[in-house]
């Protein structure tokens, strides 16, 4: 019975090593070896339905405007650069797009 319990232990112990070893390559492959970088900052969410929100998106010092609903998001307005512009409350951004 102790002999058993051991094979089993060990079997055990070789199978998560497996899966946490193919973890680590799949997580180095796949992401490149990063969990992510300071490229992509949400700046204002405000919903609008249960299912649907607007979204206020900086990608490297541009801002875009994001309707998402269900599983879908779509590119509302490019808003250009904001460094040259002063910051802005989300309310005046989505008034000025219209």
């Amino acid at each position: 019975m102790t002999n058993a319990a051991l094979q089993t232990l060990w079997a055990l112990l070789i199978v998560g090593g497996l899966i946490l070893a193919l973890y680590a390559l799949a997580r180095k492959r796949l992401l490149g070896g990063k969990l992510g970088g300071n490229h992509i900052r949400v700046v204002e969410m405000r919903p609008l339905l249960p299912k649907a929100s607007l979204a206020l998106v900086e990608v490297r010092g541009r801002e875009y405007l994001l309707a998402i609903n269900g599983g879908n998001i779509q590119l509302l307005a490019d808003l250009g650069s904001g460094e040259s512009l002063p910051p802005a409350d989300f309310s005046s951004i989505l008034a000025d797009n219209r």
